[in-house]
């Protein structure tokens, strides 16, 4: 690190010497052009070119066998890297099954058109303006939506009710959410400008990402537990209902209390994250305990618990890692002013 003063100059003019070495070493010459980039962080960057300004205005994916698996995995890739506008090339030309792939996976993007298709070329154009986007409101969204979601399919499993579309239209919603959170995390690994136009730190945005990326997974998880109740004959004993929903409650008040905490710099929420998590993990190992020491019903109602209740084990571990990024950051706004 250099240390250099701020001088005068006649005329009210700033001036900060750069030291010979380290231009010379960037390609700094005598009577370039210099970008200067100031950011709501307060730090001043200094680039002889606009790179960081056009880097993310377009990309061209080349595509070599592999179907419309292939095409969407693409497409659904570079928008989650956070280009504006992609191309997705294929030499010998889309069928139509893999034009209709990416026709069905770019309505799933959020604020994302196709813009013009030819017979070896499909491109997309993401529209949403980063200005007009709050991660901050989107992480509320996906708060509220997999708590309950994951209260509602443990309500699905242990009635043994046919509810798992309804259930996986609520996760899509929840993942294109966190698929948005994604992409504007990617596109502050390259871009100054997007932390500036969304308004937040880059700490505050990495952590938004984390909690994203988790919240997505326990709606995953929630999926998994109403489709595993189609596999049950009947509904559980009594018992293992009421240890279900307390288990489900736990893991949803964990999630809403950790997010919370991160939203609210709040160290007491993020601890009682953390405690309605450990609650958790005690009470699915107990229930655990039982399908082997006593008869919870027949083998397919022992079975489809037992993957139930790995499924809620995931979700409390999701929850214990949102419970320590909310900590970590608590921790960080108390001692950085950032």
């Amino acid at each position: 690190m250099e240390t250099r003063k701020l001088q005068e100059v006649g005329g009210g003019t700033f001036t900060v010497s750069i030291p010979k070495g380290w231009a010379t070493n960037h390609g700094f010459e005598v009577g370039m052009q210099l970008q200067l980039y100031t950011h709501r962080d307060g730090s001043i960057l200094i680039r002889s070119s606009n790179a960081d300004v056009d880097c993310l205005d377009e990309a061209t994916v080349e595509i070599d066998g592999g179907g419309t698996e292939a095409v969407t995995r693409a497409a659904r890739t570079a928008h989650a890297v956070g280009f504006e506008t992609i191309t997705l090339r294929r030499a010998g030309g889309f069928s139509d099954a893999e034009r209709k792939a990416v026709q069905s996976t770019v309505r799933d993007l959020v604020g994302t058109n196709i813009l013009s298709e030819s017979d070896a070329e499909i491109t997309i154009r993401h529209l949403l303006d980063t200005s007009s986007v709050s991660v901050c409101q989107s992480i509320v969204q996906l708060q509220y939506v997999v708590g309950s979601l994951l209260r509602d399919a443990t309500t699905a499993f242990v009635d043994a009710a046919d509810t798992h579309a309804r259930v996986r239209d609520r996760a899509d919603e929840a993942r294109r959410s966190a698929e948005m959170v994604t992409r504007h995390f990617s596109r502050s690994l390259v871009s100054h400008a997007e932390l500036d136009a969304l308004g937040v730190s880059r700490p505050e945005l990495f952590a938004y990402y984390a909690l994203a990326h988790r919240l997505e997974t326990v709606a995953d998880q929630a999926v998994r537990i109403a489709t595993t109740g189609e596999e049950l004959p009947e509904p559980p004993a009594d018992k293992v209902a009421t240890d279900m929903h307390s288990v489900a409650d736990d893991i949803a008040g964990a999630v809403d209390n950790a997010v919370t905490a991160v939203l609210d710099r709040d160290m007491t929420k993020a601890q009682r994250a953390r405690s309605q998590c450990d609650d958790a993990v005690e009470d699915i190992e107990a229930v655990e305990r039982r399908l082997y020491d006593e008869s919870v019903g027949s083998v397919p109602v022992a079975v489809a618990l037992s993957n139930a209740l790995s499924h809620l084990q995931r979700a409390a571990d999701c929850g214990r890692y949102m419970a320590d990024t909310a900590a970590r950051t608590t921790i960080r706004a108390e001692n950085i002013d950032i």
